[in-house]
């Protein structure tokens, strides 16, 4: 036999399947979260590349602010001639040192970039124009014979010439160091320095970010594709576990409440499942049918005699069945007014009231006397409504005399579906339900509750 041919004949292993698509199933959950993993770092660096770019362009702004405000310090000095300028100079280039952190700035994120070489350059050329700012201080500290000179305008030394000029003169000299044409040339050149260093900035930044974003794009395509492939492989996965267990157990259930054997199909599991119960069905319907009408039923009512009870109790499911222990509301006054033949005709018109108020599924035994069982199978605790509405309309059936019979009425003890040990226990809670009706009025049910065992019995 082929591989084909036996699959065909015994099924798909559910446990194999249902492994082999869980194992599928959390690869590609292991894959997706690799890529969500791999999606956020390409994130991270383009935030990253779109940060530094935003932090270096403010250092270069900075090194271009610091070099306008040392500018207008120094041409306010030589303008206006307050030391308070000169001042605000030397703290901006000795102690605030905004161009030198800038550069700094960009060395640690930067290195041998073209950004930094633009922006040295800039700095040298910022260097540079220092150096003609500290001769005009130098002019206007010895036109005002201002001898609190500071360090690095010390060094400077006046050409011979400008030491012979009047203070009016050194001031002038001074003014137009400040304001003449070589000195915004070079004022120009570190703009344009900076501007490059801010060209070259935006260049390699959006170089990072087109190659971030070409990273980003693919990994969110493999998301996609993998989240889609997962939810096929759920899908899929639902599909057999519905195809090969869920369906096959549910139609089992369908043929198990109309009493007949199950279809062989679904998983190789519920295929041995299915075939094992047959097997214990078809020998329960031969021994059923092996036991001759008058053995298994009560030959005065014609529903199942105590045989036959003992018989079916051993047959049902206990979680799915109620036990209806039913007993007549003192029968042996009917007997002692009325006779016995009377008595046999009420036990009849009892039976017969019981069976037509319950299913075909259902079991009616004469259990002794005047003392019957119903088996209600194949159903559920919320059918508690269901049975004392049944009761009460028994009792409606059983006191109508039209028939000529004596008016009679049931009291029920009954015990739900439940995990019992075993039906004798079942039956036992019953009797004990049933003492309890007995004892508080007779003519209607009780359902068992455990607190019930504590009842001492002698119903009558």
């Amino acid at each position: 036999m082929n591989f084909i041919e036996k699959t065909k004949e015994q099924g798909v292993s559910l446990r194999s399947t249902f492994l082999g698509m869980l194992l599928i199933t959390v690869s590609l959950m292991v894959f997706l979260l690799l890529a969500i993993v791999e999606t956020i770092h390409s994130f991270n660096n383009l935030s990253l590349a779109t940060d530094t770019y935003i932090e270096l362009q403010e250092a270069a702004d900075s090194l271009m602010k610091a070099s306008d405000y040392l500018t207008e310090e120094a041409q306010c000095y030589t303008v206006l001639g307050s030391r308070r300028h000169l001042e605000n100079y030397f703290t901006e280039a000795e102690v605030t040192c905004r161009r030198e952190k800038a550069i700094s700035a960009m060395e640690e994120r930067l290195p041998d970039s073209g950004a930094l070489n633009a922006l040295k350059e800039a700095m040298k050329e910022s260097v540079s124009l220092m150096n003609r700012e500290y001769y005009a201080m130098a002019l206007m500290l010895k036109a005002n014979n201002d001898n609190d000179i500071p360090e690095a305008v010390k060094s400077v030394e006046l050409s011979a010439e400008d030491q012979k000029r009047t203070p009016e003169d050194k001031m002038r000299i001074a003014r137009e160091m400040m304001h003449d044409d070589a000195y915004y040339d070079q004022k120009n050149r570190i703009r344009s320095d900076l501007t490059q260093c801010i060209e070259e900035l935006k260049n390699g930044t959006r170089s990072a970010q087109s190659s971030m974003q070409k990273k980003v794009k693919g990994d969110l395509v493999r998301m996609a594709v993998l989240i889609v492939i997962q939810s096929l492989a759920i899908i899929l996965l639902l599909y057999v576990t519905t195809s090969l267990g869920i369906n096959p157990l549910l139609q089992a259930v369908e043929h198990i409440k109309h009493d007949q054997e199950l279809p062989i199909t679904g998983a190789n599991e519920f295929r041995y499942l299915a075939s094992t119960y047959n097997t214990m069905y078809e020998a329960y319907r031969k021994s059923i049918d092996n036991l001759s009408f008058q053995a298994s039923h009560d030959e005065l009512t014609g529903v199942y005699n105590r045989a036959g009870y003992d018989l079916l109790k051993n047959g049902v499911d206990l979680k799915t069945t109620a036990f209806l222990l039913v007993d007549a509301d003192r029968f042996k006054r009917i007997n002692d007014d009325h006779g016995h033949e009377i008595g046999d005709l009420v036990l009849k018109k009892i039976a017969v009231t019981l069976m037509n108020h319950f299913r075909s599924d259902d079991y009616v035994c004469r259990i002794g006397g005047d003392e019957f069982m119903v088996l209600m199978v194949h159903v559920s605790p919320d059918v508690r409504h269901l049975i004392e509405t049944k009761v009460i309309e028994i009792n409606r059936d059983l006191s109508d005399t039209e028939d000529g019979l004596p008016e009679v009425s049931v009291s029920v003890g009954v015990v739900m579906c439940r995990d019992a040990s075993s039906p004798q226990e079942m039956f036992h809670d019953a009797d004990v339900a049933l003492y309890y009706v007995k004892e508080h009025g007779r003519n209607g049910c009780c359902f068992y509750e455990p607190e019930m065992r504590d009842i001492p019995p002698g119903r009558s």
